[in-house]
C-alpha cells in the first residue's frame, strides 16, 4: 500500500512542482501587444481615440495570434469611429443629470404608466439581466418593437402587430447587427435603439432608423453621434412629447450598478461641427447641467394626468405624511437592527460606544410612534369629513399614486417614478 502511495507521489511530483513555481513566481507577465492593448482601451475610454489608434495599430503588428488579431482589428475599428465621429459633433444644451439604479431606471423616464413589464413575460421568455429588465409596451398598444434573446444567446429587436383578435409571429427587424440590440423605443416614424454591433465606438451606441411611408421598412440605422453615444454603455434615447426635451440613459461616469438619465433640450436641427481637441471631446460628453436654469420649464413634460380636485388633495397630502412617517420609522428600526449586529460580533472596547447609540435610538422610538399614530387619525378624520359630505374618494388609488417618488423637485427638471406594470398576457399566435 505504501508502496502504491510513494509511485503515485512520484509521478505527480513534476506537475505539483510546476504549479508551486508558477504560484510563487505569480502570474506570467503581459506581452508587448497585450500592454498596447490595454494602453488602446484606456485611451479610447478617455476619448483619445488617435491615441488608442496608434496603440491598437503597434498592438496588430507585433501580435502573431490569429484570434487575438480578430480582436485587436474590431478595437482598431471602433477607434477609427470615433475620430471619424469627432468630425460630427452636437453641442445639446444640458438641463438635467440624475442616478439612478440600473434596474428601475427606465421608471422614470416621462412615459405612460405602468407601461413597463417585468421579463420573463409572454415576449421575453429569456429577459431579467440589466440589459433587459422590463420590455415598453404601453396599454392599447397595436404594434411593438421589442428586444428579446434568440437560441444563439444574441439579443435581437423583433416587432409583432395586433391583427384582428391576436398578435402577428415576432418578426426578426432587418436592421439587427447579429450583436446584442436593446431598449427599442418608436415615436412616430422613428425607432431609437441602442446596439453593439452596427458602426459605433464601443459599447452600447445610440441609433435611430427611420420608416419608409410607402413601403413600412426600416431604413439603415444612424449613430446619434457625440456627446449621445460614447465609449461607455448609452441606451433608451426617447424626444418628451411637448417637444423639449431628449433623454437618454447611460453609464458613463457611474458605478456598476448605476446609471445616469441626461435630460438636454430637443434640438430640431442640430449643428454638427467638429471637435479636434480631446479634452473639448471629453468635457462635451460629461453633459454638466447648465448653470442658469431659468429658462426651464417642465410642467409640461410632468402634467400627464388631469388636476385633482381639492378633495383629493387634501387626501393625498395627508397620506403622503401617513407614509413618510411609516417609512422614518421602518428606516430607523433598520438602523437599530444593523447596530444591533455588529454590538454582537464588536469587541468590548466597541460596544460601549454602540450600546449607547442603541440606546439613543430606541429612546426616539415613542416619540416618532406619536407623530405617526396623530397623522393617521388626522387621515382617518378626513375619511370620516368624506364621509358625511358624500366624497368619494379610492384610497387604494390615492396611496398607489402617492407613492410616486419624486426626484430633483429643486433642480431644473423633476423625475416623477411610474408603476411598473403587470404581467405581459397576451392574446397571441407567438
Amino acid at each position: 500500500m505504501r508502496t502504491c502511495f510513494a509511485k503515485k507521489l512520484f509521478a505527480a511530483l513534476p506537475a505539483l512542482l510546476c504549479a508551486c513555481f508558477l504560484q510563487a513566481q505569480g502570474p506570467l507577465p503581459l506581452s508587448e501587444s497585450e500592454l498596447l492593448c490595454i494602453q488602446g482601451e484606456d485611451r479610447q475610454q478617455t476619448y483619445d481615440f488617435r491615441g488608442a489608434v496608434e496603440s491598437y495599430r503597434e498592438a496588430l503588428r507585433l501580435c502573431r495570434d490569429s484570434l487575438r488579431r480578430i480582436s485587436i482589428q474590431e478595437q482598431l475599428a471602433r477607434s477609427l469611429n470615433g475620430v471619424q465621429m469627432m468630425q460630427f459633433c452636437s453641442k445639446p444644451k444640458v438641463v438635467a443629470r440624475e442616478r439612478f439604479s440600473l434596474q428601475d431606471f427606465f421608471l422614470y423616464y416621462p412615459l405612460p404608466d405602468r407601461s413597463w413589464h417585468p421579463v420573463p413575460n409572454a415576449l421575453d421568455t429569456l429577459g431579467g439581466d440589466w440589459t433587459s429588465p422590463a420590455t415598453y409596451m404601453p396599454e392599447g398598444s397595436r404594434s411593438v418593437v421589442f428586444s428579446a434573446v434568440d437560441t444563439l444567446g444574441v439579443r435581437n429587436l423583433y416587432e409583432t402587430h395586433f391583427a384582428d383578435t391576436a398578435w402577428t409571429a415576432p418578426a426578426l427587424l432587418p436592421i439587427s447587427s447579429g450583436e446584442h440590440e436593446i431598449y427599442p423605443l418608436v415615436q412616430g416614424d422613428r425607432l431609437f435603439f441602442s446596439s453593439q454591433g452596427l458602426y459605433g465606438m464601443g459599447g452600447y451606441d445610440l441609433y435611430v432608423s427611420r420608416r419608409d411611408p410607402s413601403t413600412g421598412d426600416w431604413g439603415t440605422p444612424e449613430n446619434l453621434g457625440f456627446p449621445y453615444s460614447s465609449p461607455a454603455d448609452d441606451f433608451l434615447f426617447l424626444n418628451t412629447d411637448d417637444g423639449r426635451y431628449s433623454i437618454f440613459a447611460s453609464n458613463r461616469d457611474c458605478p456598476a450598478d448605476s446609471v445616469c438619465i441626461y435630460v438636454l433640450e430637443y434640438e430640431p436641427m442640430p449643428v454638427r461641427s467638429a471637435v479636434v481637441d480631446t479634452a473639448e471631446l471629453r468635457r462635451l460628453c460629461l453633459l454638466d447641467p447648465e448653470a442658469d436654469r431659468k429658462v426651464v420649464n417642465n410642467k409640461a413634460v410632468l402634467a400627464d394626468a388631469p388636476k385633482e380636485d381639492p378633495h383629493t388633495a387634501r387626501y393625498r397630502a395627508q397620506m403622503t405624511t401617513v407614509r413618510q412617517l411609516r417609512d422614518s420609522i421602518a428606516r430607523h428600526n433598520a438602523h437599530l437592527e444593523s447596530l444591533r449586529a455588529r454590538y454582537a460580533s464588536s469587541s468590548e472596547q466597541n460596544r460601549a460606544s454602540l450600546s449607547a447609540e442603541i440606546l439613543a435610538g430606541e429612546a426616539q422610538i415613542p416619540a416618532m410612534q406619536t407623530r405617526l399614530d396623530s397623522a393617521n387619525r388626522a387621515l382617518q378624520a378626513i375619511e370620516m369629513d368624506f364621509l358625511l359630505h358624500g366624497v368619494i374618494i379610492d384610497p387604494r388609488k390615492v396611496e398607489a399614486e402617492s407613492d410616486q417618488e419624486v426626484v430633483g423637485a429643486d433642480k431644473a427638471y423633476t423625475f416623477t417614478r411610474k408603476h411598473p406594470g403587470g404581467e405581459l398576457i397576451l392574446s397571441t399566435d407567438l
